[in-house]
């Protein structure tokens, strides 16, 4: 798609003659060689075919103090290059004889002495005949190159380079116009760009920054508005990205500032202030390009605005991708986001064995479905630029200090073809989320007095990289007299719990990764029964504790054993046959059988008194487990008959108050 724009340029210049001027551009730039020395470059664009007055051999810079105005500095720059600007790109070759800008650079002839100033300076020369072409401001009169700089004392330092004219030096009324200019920061300063009125004038400024006129705006057209149309022209104030869209047909004059900010401050840690500024003052023809189509983003995820959730501590990776319909387009592509300060690269994308690279842009959760392949040899260096196609991968390892942190990325892809310079953007968040790591709670575990009850706290999950660990806090663990405690395991030691189990590989308690357990082991004595003790666990990462933790909490209460008085045997036979050998209330046999009630150990009180017929005690005893196996006081056995029973106290549930009862010992020889 050639544009037809040659007739079009020729209608634009050839004016008469008498209302032509020259100039149409430039700026001045200086170069800090050593202390307060420093050479100085101008660069002078003009109209080669409308222009009547010659290229000059030298230009006069003056630098004036930027408070009093007063003139400190004369020097001489001398012209060491003179040549018509390369103009054009794919589509775009306009006649020599129709549109042609001669450029002039003026260099210092040696680097200039420039005294120390607290003021600073601005530095400015001016020529007649501004170019009268513009449409959009009131031209004619001088043309003002215009910079500023620090006091020297501030040390080294040179400004901004705008670069060379560029070859696309033109606007398109049929689309949005996207532009930027190679500019050089040799410092690594801070830049802001912004739109301003070109200036006019001439010798030493007045009054307050920026000293000189303005020139004044035709209607309908003003510093918000440069060149009409919509959106606005505007330019991006971090990146120097310039987007414009005029309606009509013409010359338009716009200026652009770059300034300079550093950190000053002793401690370099400070606000950043402003130590200079440049201008490049410069006109565009506004022609009627051919439309063609903007670069089509591929991606499937991300979309405009969509926000991606990743995981902290685990490498992301991207590709980015966008294609022209037209497949002769060279495609630039470059990506913008905060998370390129803080570790985040451009991938390399390896070859398969053809050599060609593949990138995928639709990722249905468990297989790519699409992916383009750019074959060996077609892309730049650095993978920013492609015929046809273009694509780059973006790789990041979120820290400790982004968790939950949102970041933009925008990345934008640029069509450089027959429709001129057109734009495609894509804007999305990254938003980095640690991994879910929730301990389940185990809720109220009931401790019977007199037994030991441990209980396992777990956590596993394969997606976690970090160094992990559970902390335990209890009142349990603070008793003088049996607290409770984390016993030592080993590391094979499986911990079963209402999870699956799990094996840690390390010994209880101790750091580790994705599966980490720690038992807690308590045997409550009397004084705890009836009470509830509260336990904390908390999981954290050792490497990162903000990044990934839960707290849970659960109680032990104890309760008191289960307690009954059983019907108490009224016939023994104590001959060892396992069998009604004792008379007791209830004991545990030699193979752990409770036989009999269930005492209460911190609570019953009871007093056995057994007596024969004759009124003579055989037996006595306060212990609430007693068990008579039918012998006297002296360890013989007595006699087969009936026996006479005491019983008062507490046993179980019941109460026993000076209660008489009978047994029969039958067989005990």
């Amino acid at each position: 798609m050639k544009k037809s724009i040659l007739s079009i340029l020729a209608a634009l210049l050839m004016v008469p003659l008498a209302n032509a001027s020259h100039v149409i551009g430039g700026d001045i730039s200086y170069q800090w060689v050593s202390q307060n020395n420093y050479t100085f470059k101008l660069r002078y664009y003009r109209d080669d075919i409308n222009g009547l007055v010659a290229l000059p051999a030298t230009m006069t810079l003056r630098l004036y103090d930027a408070v009093t105005h007063q003139l400190v500095i004369t020097t001489t720059l001398n012209m060491t290059s003179q040549g018509i600007v390369s103009l054009g790109d794919p589509c775009y070759q306009p006649d020599p004889n129709v549109v042609r800008i001669e450029e002039g650079i003026y260099d210092s002839p040696a680097p200039v002495f420039v005294p120390d100033n607290p003021n600073g300076y601005y530095m400015s020369t001016s020529i007649s005949a501004r170019n009268s072409l513009a449409i959009n401001v009131q031209t004619g009169g001088n043309m003002m190159w215009f910079a500023m700089m620090s006091d020297p004392a501030l040390g080294q330092n040179s400004s901004p380079d705008f670069g060379n004219y560029p070859a696309d030096a033109y606007f398109c009324i049929s689309g949005p116009k996207v532009f930027t200019y190679p500019i050089v920061e040799p410092d690594g300063d801070s830049l802001a760009y912004k739109l301003t009125t070109p200036l006019a004038g001439s010798g030493a400024g007045t009054g307050a920054y920026p000293f000189y006129p303005g020139l004044n705006y035709q209607a309908g057209y003003s510093l918000a508005n440069m060149v009409g149309g919509a959106p606005a022209m505007n330019v991006n104030p971090t990146t120097g990205l310039i987007t414009a869209a005029p309606t009509n047909q013409g010359f338009f004059t716009f200026a652009l500032t770059i300034e300079e900010f550093r950190d000053t401050t002793a401690a370099q840690n400070g606000p950043k202030v402003k130590i200079g500024e440049v201008r490049r003052d410069v006109q565009y023809a506004s022609l009627n390009c051919t439309s063609g189509n903007p670069p089509q983003f591929l991606n499937v995820v991300p979309t405009m605005g969509q926000t991606i959730q990743i995981d902290y501590n685990r490498e992301y990776c991207k590709d980015l991708i966008f294609n022209d319909l037209n497949s002769t387009d060279t495609l630039y592509i470059e990506m913008i986001s905060p998370i390129f300060d803080s570790g985040a690269y451009v991938a390399t994308v390896p070859p398969d064995i053809n050599g060609d690279l593949h990138y995928y842009y639709d990722w249905n959760g468990s297989a790519w479905n699409d992916s383009v392949v750019i074959p060996p040899n077609s892309v730049d260096t650095n993978g920013v630029f492609n015929i046809g196609t273009v694509a780059q991968r973006f790789c990041w390892t979120p820290g400790c200090d982004e968790v939950d942190s949102i970041y933009p990325f925008q990345v934008n892809a640029f069509s450089l073809g027959c429709d001129g310079k057109s734009l495609d953007s894509m804007l999305f968040f990254i938003h980095v989320v640690p991994p879910p790591a929730n301990l389940l709670n185990p809720g109220t575990i009931e401790v019977i007095h007199g037994n030991n009850q441990c209980v396992n706290i777990v956590f596993e999950d394969s997606s976690i990289v970090d160094l992990m660990n559970i902390n335990l806090a209890s009142d349990a663990f603070g008793f003088l007299n049996n607290p409770a405690e984390i016993p030592d395991l080993p590391n094979n030691y499986v911990y079963e719990s209402w999870q699956a189990p799990v094996v840690t590989g390390v010994p209880n308690n101790s750091p580790n990764h994705y599966a980490i357990a720690t038992q807690m082991c308590w045997y409550p004595d009397c004084e705890h029964i009836g009470s509830t003790y509260s336990v904390e666990a908390s999981l954290y990462s050792v490497d990162c504790p903000h990044a990934i933790n839960d707290t849970i909490y659960f109680d032990y209460a104890v309760l008191p054993p289960f307690d009954s008085l059983d019907v108490i045997p009224n016939v023994i036979t104590p001959n060892g046959d396992g069998m009604n050998d004792f008379y007791t209330l209830g004991y545990t046999d030699a193979n752990g059988n409770r036989i009999g009630g269930t005492s209460n150990p911190c609570e019953d009180i009871v007093k056995v008194e057994i007596f024969n017929r004759w009124g003579i005690k055989v037996y006595e005893s306060d212990d609430p487990e007693f068990a008579w196996d039918g012998k006297n006081k002296s360890g013989q056995k007595v006699p087969d008959g009936t026996y006479f029973v005491l019983l008062h106290g507490t046993y179980g549930n019941e109460t026993v108050t000076l209660d008489q009862r009978m047994v029969t010992v039958m067989g005990s020889k």
